[in-house]
């Protein structure tokens, strides 16, 4: 069993697992070549993440990140010193990935940045009405930057995330799941993850474009 500290996650029963995978998602095809920032976090074949909020029980903004198998893959805590909506992803050992900001501008946007301090990703809304957002990373495995759209609406609770003139990647819903393993009174997110994507990636992606929708 994973432990986070001296956190230790429920972990999901059987009936669970089938709330969890029960909605509207379809098969996502495999992306090839891969795409991410973190190569070690890449999806070797379909993936379900599960996102809980307050997963500690203190009244912030952290996330859980566990797999339909109840696999903690990655941590998100608030991190005070990057100000209000300063967030950091880790492994599940601790290690930072990246670490969250929110900035402002004519419109407002998040970007993520590695233990270095280097940009590897930038979410921001585009003038548009309801959650309208785009996304661009520097995929470290093409040595390209790529950039994703958002179809749906993550404040609805159902998006499609797709890598401009190119293919679906991920699917996101918002739901509230009373099951063993986890807080029906906390909202849960699914994002199904094609193979060949950064979970990493895609989870930092996700916790923006969800901050942003909170914050318009």
């Amino acid at each position: 069993m994973n432990s986070i500290g001296s956190f230790i996650p429920v972990p999901f029963s059987e009936t669970t697992v089938a709330l969890l995978k029960a909605g509207p998602a379809q098969p996502l095809g495999a992306v090839s070549p891969s795409i991410g920032v973190y190569s070690e976090h890449v999806a070797e074949k379909p993936t379900g993440l599960v996102l809980q909020s307050d997963p500690f029980g203190n009244n912030g903004e952290d996330f859980i990140i566990r797999d339909l198998e109840g696999k903690v893959r990655l941590v998100c805590r608030t991190n005070t010193a990057s100000g209000k909506h300063g967030k950091v992803i880790t492994d599940p050992n601790g290690n930072i990935l990246v670490s969250l900001k929110s900035k402002l501008s004519i419109s407002k946007s998040y970007t993520g940045e590695d233990v270095n301090g280097k940009e590897v990703l930038k979410v921001k809304k585009k003038f548009a009405l309801g959650s309208s957002f785009e996304a661009s990373f520097h995929d470290l495995l093409s040595s390209k930057s790529k950039s994703l759209q958002l179809r749906g609406d993550f404040w609805l609770g159902s998006a499609d995330i797709l890598v401009v003139s190119g293919p679906l990647i991920a699917q996101f819903s918002r739901r509230k799941v009373d099951g063993e393993g986890l807080n029906p009174n906390k909202e849960t997110y699914i994002v199904n993850v094609a193979p060949g994507v950064d979970l990493a990636m895609i989870t930092a992606i996700c916790i923006c474009f969800e901050q942003a929708s909170k914050d318009s």
